[in-house]
């Protein structure tokens, strides 16, 4: 195989990679209607399963850099792959909430360290040249996990029962794992590799400078609140539909689809417009944030079905539209040696949100018995994350790092 087959096959496992791992993350909420009332879970008890999933994936957000910098991201991925596969693949084997609880932190221990080395094997593998491209189609793993999720876990749920939907969605991570162990390689030799890696502790001292940037925090916190609400909609979002208005499981994961299809032609569009568009970056986030909050309202007071297709599109866009620009924001808040570490970095802040939300949300359902007091909680998030976006004191024009830097994006 020549150099260019072995280019492409890296960057398709490394894809494969990133979208199992949202595939496994997802695979709980579409089905939580009927595992829920099979397992006795109240509301917050189904979304703590959200939340010990990014238990695990917060925790392996720092490290995994670390790691893949050691060990090299073959090992990383392949180690993840088997990981992600065999906890998710468990969770059809649960008979209570404690195991189910444990299982999910361990998929999520095994997904964490993904990001970080697919991005390392596409940094080591393409040119400059070629890599925003091969970034571009990387990241829209992460979008199309939501529709592939909300396309087959339901029917399959549905057909067979909740805990065959979780049988097949580790059993793609293993088939990652074959694939990866045929096609998977490093390109940079491992002396090479090691020499270049940073030390424990110079890694850590990094971290602590980051804690001192008082831009990367601010912007660290309202990815928290814009976090919080993209993904705490997509845990009840589907209980939504299925409890709230009686659709089928099958067609509510039709119309959760849309909002991972939405999303993923939204994310080049916007990258694109961002860099034509002579508007600072934290005023074009204002806008997309200040328009999420209502857009989740519409969402969550919508009780037409044909609106709903409408509503989800909508939302789609407004609840992913803000990563992109995010995302590159990150990498101009900071000295060009940082900007991998100021992402797997703020990446952990942002995650927070995500381990946060399902809990809370499903608490205020507990609580109010209603879904619009729940929309209303998620959509508190961005709302706030973009006053708090307005704080960031954003560097001139001439202050700008290689573009090759900043398509480090988070996941």
């Amino acid at each position: 195989m020549n150099e260019r087959r072995w280019r492409m096959g890296v960057l398709v496992i490394v894809w494969m990679a990133f979208l199992f791992s949202f595939v496994d993350r997802l695979s709980w909420p579409p089905i939580i209607p009927l595992a829920s009332k099979e397992l006795g879970l109240s509301k917050a008890e189904a979304g703590s399963y959200m939340t010990a999933f990014y238990i695990g994936y917060v925790i392996t957000q720092l490290p995994g850099g670390l790691l893949t910098d050691r060990f090299g991201y073959r090992k990383v991925l392949l180690s993840s792959f088997f990981v992600m596969g065999v906890f998710t693949a468990s969770m059809g084997l649960i008979h209570d909430f404690a195991a189910g609880f444990a299982l999910r932190v361990l998929a999520g221990l095994g997904s964490g360290a993904v990001f970080s080395a697919c991005v390392r094997a596409i940094f080591d593998w393409f040119p400059a040249k070629g890599r925003g491209t091969a970034m571009g189609f990387f990241m829209t793993a992460s979008s199309l996990g939501v529709s592939v999720v909300n396309m087959f876990v339901p029917a399959v749920a549905n057909a067979y029962g909740w805990q065959t939907s979780f049988l097949v969605a580790g059993l793609l991570p293993l088939i990652g794992l074959a694939a990866g162990y045929v096609i998977l390689r490093e390109n940079t030799p491992a002396a090479a590799r090691r020499a270049q890696a940073p030390s424990s502790s110079d890694f850590w001292k990094n971290v602590g400078r980051l804690f001192q940037n008082r831009n990367l925090m601010i912007t660290g916190f309202s990815g928290f609140c814009a976090m919080w609400a993209t993904w705490g909609t997509a845990t009840w979002a589907n209980t939504y539909l299925n409890k709230g208005l009686n659709l089928s499981l099958v067609e509510a994961g039709v119309i959760m689809s849309l909002y991972g299809m939405t999303a993923l032609l939204c994310k080049p569009v916007i990258g694109i417009l961002a860099d034509v568009l002579k508007v600072q970056r934290r005023t074009l986030l204002f806008i997309v944030l200040a328009l999420f909050g209502p857009a989740l309202l519409w969402f969550g007071t919508t009780t037409s079905v044909a609106m709903l297709y409408a509503a989800a599109a909508v939302l789609g866009v407004a609840a992913f539209v803000y990563s992109p620009i995010m995302n590159t924001f990150i990498g101009e808040l900071v000295p060009p040696e940082m900007v991998g570490t100021a992402t797997g970095f703020v990446n952990t802040i942002w995650q927070l949100g995500s381990l946060i939300s399902p809990l809370a949300v499903g608490a205020v359902l507990d609580a109010t018995n209603s879904y619009v007091f729940a929309f209303l909680a998620l959509a508190v998030g961005p709302m706030l994350g973009a006053i708090i976006i307005l704080f960031v004191k954003e560097r001139q024009p001439s202050a700008e790092v290689a573009p090759e830097q900043t398509e480090r994006a988070g996941a």
